[in-house]
């Protein structure tokens, strides 16, 4: 017997589409098509862990889109690197940032981070010369499973990556433990759903600023950049030097 289904509601619609990383969400309250929900939900899972062809595709889309080659000069330039700095990417995607950072941190270290293998086929491949010469490192990793280093990371940061984690401050505790004290964290954002404006970027960008400081980092602000389709956010933070500060900053919360 044929038992047709109810038509999703409007909050069951919502909830599907939703970023699991982001309170936030851009394009919040639109109602698309089921055709539209099949291929914004193929294309998110595409650009957060790129698989098998499409994957390759989608790794070709983000290493020759000009947008994404200015955000990352932007956000690297906020970095302020030095050459003998140790730094740390999660989500490097095709490989793009690390290959300028490595060329910035001459006499340093870079690391990256991501959980999809056909990005890090990529970005190993970009970076091929650099990796023989052990002044980059690429790893299958999910900022969930950290590894541990003998020395901390100088700068960490991450492109268009947080909006995908699901406990997100969790995650940026975890990465304050790989981070030296008074080392920086930058954490960068462009949402490019249908429906964001340059206000949602805005928005999410004091999301991501306030999770810093869930996840004890001090000195934070935030910087946002005029771009296209929509502006970036960037919210960056300073791991303390003594870990009394960040627990007297928790105090402070909670007694508030």
């Amino acid at each position: 017997m044929f038992v047709k289904k109810n038509e999703p509601t409007a909050e069951e619609v919502e909830t599907s589409l939703k970023y699991p990383g982001l309170q936030v969400q851009p394009g919040c309250g639109e109602r698309p098509s089921r055709l539209r929900q099949s291929i914004r939900k193929f294309l998110r899972a595409q650009f957060g862990r790129p698989m098998g062809f499409w994957g390759c595709v989608s790794g070709k889309v983000m290493a020759h889109t000009p947008s994404n080659r200015e955000r990352i000069h932007w956000v690297v330039s906020l970095l302020d690197i030095r050459p003998q700095d140790r730094v740390l990417e999660i989500g490097f995607g095709p490989g793009l940032a690390i290959e300028q950072v490595s060329r910035i941190a001459s006499s340093g270290f870079v690391a990256g981070f991501d959980h999809s293998e056909v990005m890090l086929r990529q970005a190993a491949k970009r970076n091929a010369k650099a990796i023989r010469d052990g002044r980059v490192a690429l790893e299958l990793v999910s900022v969930t499973n950290l590894p541990s280093f003998d020395e901390p990371f100088d700068k960490i940061f991450t492109i268009n990556s947080i909006h995908f984690w699901v406990n997100p401050v969790d995650c940026l505790k975890d990465l304050r433990k790989l981070l030296r004290p008074g080392g920086l964290i930058a954490v960068t954002l462009q949402p490019r759903s249908r429906g964001a404006t340059d206000a949602t970027a805005t928005e999410i960008g004091k999301e991501i600023a306030s999770n810093l400081e869930l996840a004890g980092f001090l000195l934070v602000r935030l910087e946002v950049k005029e771009s296209k389709p929509v502006s970036v956010a960037c919210a960056l933070g300073i791991n303390p030097a003594h870990e009394r500060s960040v627990e007297s900053r928790e105090h402070s919360c909670s007694s508030a």
